[in-house]
Parts: C-alpha cells; structure tokens; sequence
C-alpha cells in the first residue's frame, strides 16, 4: 500500500513538473487552465475511485452484491473516460463535442443508479 502511495505520488509530482505553470485561464487553448487542472484532479479522484470498486468487486465475487458493484464500477470506468476525454478536449490535443462528455456523465449516473437500486433490492 505504501508502496503504491509513492509510485501514485512521484507520478503527480513528475507530471506536474513537466507540465507549464498554470494559470487563471485568459482563454487560451492547448495550455493548462484552472478548469483543466480541476479535470485532472477529477480524473486522478476516479481511478482511485476505479481501484477500490475493482477491489470490493474481487471480495464481493459471486455473492449477492456482486451485481451491484458491477455496475458501481462501470460507472467508474464511464467517469475515467468522461473525465480523460474532458481534459484532452480542454487541452486542445482533440476536438470532441461536449454531448459525447454529457452522455458518458449520463452513463455514469444511470449505472450508479442501478448499482444503488440493486443494493437497495439485495439489503432490503
């Protein structure tokens, strides 16, 4: 576990070193701007998110839960890539409308809904 908090953290630390300073976004694109550090964070919030979902799903297998935290981690991998194609958006790399980041922001509620309903069913 320590381990992984290092690996995780000299990751961050080398990608905020390689990348320009941020700034207040002034409307410039293909630079870093408040919103695409915040898409960042997010995105990095998820995968840990994706990871301990994977983890609870490997203790869970076959039970009565397991179909619940199925759809919990779909909707994590539906959040990752909402966030992913948000930021490469936002930094210019590729031109992606914003329904393609709505309808994957949609998918993830669906999913988490599902995922709370069928926890709900299982519990209650």
């Amino acid at each position: 576990m320590m381990n992984r908090k290092r690996i995780l953290s000299g990751g961050l630390a080398a990608f905020i070193a390689l990348t320009p300073a941020a700034y207040a976004g002034n409307g410039v694109e293909g630079g870093f701007t408040a919103v695409s550090i915040l898409h960042l964070a997010l995105l990095l919030c998820a995968i840990v998110g994706l990871i301990w979902a994977m983890k609870i799903l490997s203790l869970v297998r076959g039970g009565l839960m397991s179909k619940s935290w199925q759809m919990i981690l779909v909707g994590f991998i539906c959040l990752c890539l909402a966030q992913a194609v948000a930021l490469v958006s936002k930094l210019g790399f590729l031109a992606v409308p914003e329904t393609v980041v709505t309808l994957l922001y949609l998918s993830m509620a669906a999913t988490w809904l599902a995922g709370l309903y069928q926890t709900r069913k299982v519990l209650g």
